[in-house]
């Protein structure tokens, strides 16, 4: 049907997605995917005016910005208000893809304690710290504003600012539902997942936003399906004008949802000879490079889990490609690589999830620093003493670095002259080449 420049189009709903919608409102999580243009928006706006004033709508134009706080102001009718305004969606000649939502107001009207649980939280998710500063620091009376790492909120990366805009309407105790339009919008897929764990973690829920009866998300980005209960995910489909909605049943159905968000393509999982799931960033680009130089015409994966709780995560990512991972070819070609001191019961936990022991390694020593080529140890810090580890900082003989600028020097003058640990060849080396056909 054409429609005149100036008329909304005439959208529908099938029976199913009209069913549909009532279980998702009663959900305590929900996610919805689909193409663009497939209706998601729509069926978060439709769903936020269903339920009423206690939902608030947080749309991917989330944030407005601001270098200074509003001072604070009681108003009794702020939900209202915000109701009044998002309530014009059906009415306005395009797509209302903005919030009525006011990231400065927010922190301006939260109480003390609030604020304090915000910038945990923003510190605890992103590793910032946040204070309120004056704009004068010898002056009291002078405007206060977001102080981000020593930077006014308004110069740090949109992603930053983006999340602080969710987590000012989680801990707001107005709303009992929230529905997030893209809530990867903006950020690392690291990031993504942090978020998606803070989100989906029922003891985080509990603590900091235990006034939130249901979460509802559309997405495209596969770390914010729920994996812990299928059924609460959603493929949208609009036919037309028409809109309907499938809800996964089946760990197949599942799957079918992996292909589609990555694109329809699995090579990034297919093509590797193995998968190697690592801790953290200097045990990803040290072993990236001791593979493109030991094994030149092999393709192997190294995947960063950002700590060895997450490394069970990664696994039922990959596990989620497939019905079951333990009748996979790729059951034995998926190595995680832990360091001696790890999360209690985590062995056990991979095992369980359909990795073989003998595909589990765990260095004798505790971090990738002590398993670096001796050679190239005795270039940067000189012959002989002890390696002494201390937090973040490494050092001998007198010579200390950071882990992360460690890493880089030794993966810098890696070659294939270098002369590794015994463990290094026997646990990994070995291993490698039993995959690519070199044993």
């Amino acid at each position: 049907m054409a429609y005149g420049f100036d008329e909304r189009p005439n959208t529908a709903l099938t029976a199913d997605a009209t069913k549909h919608l009532e279980s998702i409102k009663s959900s305590e999580y929900a996610v919805l995917v689909g193409r663009n243009n497939c209706g998601k928006s729509f069926l978060l706006k439709t769903l936020t005016e269903k339920i009423g004033q206690e939902a608030a709508y947080i749309g991917p134009a989330r944030y407005t910005n601001f270098n200074r706080l509003a001072f604070y102001t009681p108003n009794r009718r702020r939900k209202k208000e915000w109701w009044q305004k998002f309530s014009q969606w059906r009415r306005e000649n395009h797509n209302m893809d903005n919030s009525p939502i006011d990231l400065q107001r927010a922190i301006a009207e939260f109480d003390d304690v609030t604020i304090n649980v915000f910038f945990g939280l923003m510190r605890e998710l992103l590793n910032i710290d946040i204070e309120i500063a004056k704009a004068d620091p010898t002056n009291e009376m002078s405007q206060p504003y977001l102080s981000c790492g020593g930077h006014n909120l308004s110069y740090t990366s949109s992603g930053t600012r983006l999340i602080a805009s969710i987590l000012t309407c989680l801990l707001d105790k107005e709303y009992k539902v929230i529905l997030i339009g893209e809530p990867e919008l903006g950020i690392s897929p690291e990031v993504q997942g942090v978020l998606a764990d803070f989100l989906f973690s029922k003891k985080s829920r509990q603590k900091y936003f235990s006034h939130i009866e249901t979460l509802i998300f559309a997405t495209h980005s596969t770390v914010f399906l729920n994996r812990k209960r299928i059924s609460d995910n959603y493929m949208v489909e609009k036919s037309g004008d028409t809109i309907d909605i499938s809800r996964v049943q089946t760990q197949q159905d599942l799957n079918g949802i992996h292909f589609f968000l990555l694109g329809n393509r699995l090579e990034t999982l297919y093509l590797p000879s193995g998968i190697f799931i690592v801790e953290g960033k200097c045990d990803e680009i040290y072993l990236k490079r001791l593979f493109e130089i030991e094994f030149p015409g092999a393709v192997l994966s190294v995947v960063q889990a950002g700590d060895d709780s997450r490394i069970s995560q990664v696994i039922s990512i990959a596990s989620g490609f497939f019905s079951d991972l333990q009748k996979s070819p790729y059951r034995d070609r998926i190595v995680p690589v832990l360091d001696s001191v790890h999360a209690n019961g985590l062995v056990g936990k991979i095992v369980k999830q359909g990795i073989p022991m003998d595909n589990i390694v765990i260095w004798s020593k505790n971090g990738i620093e002590h398993f670096y080529p001796e050679n190239i140890f005795d270039d940067i810090f000189g012959e002989g003493g002890e390696l002494v580890i201390d937090g973040d900082s490494i050092s001998r003989n007198g010579v200390s670095y950071k882990k992360f600028e460690l890493a880089e020097k030794v993966t810098a003058r890696l070659s294939t002259n270098a002369t590794h640990p015994s463990e290094v060849d026997k646990k990994l080396l070995s291993k490698v080449r039993g995959m690519i056909g070199e044993a």
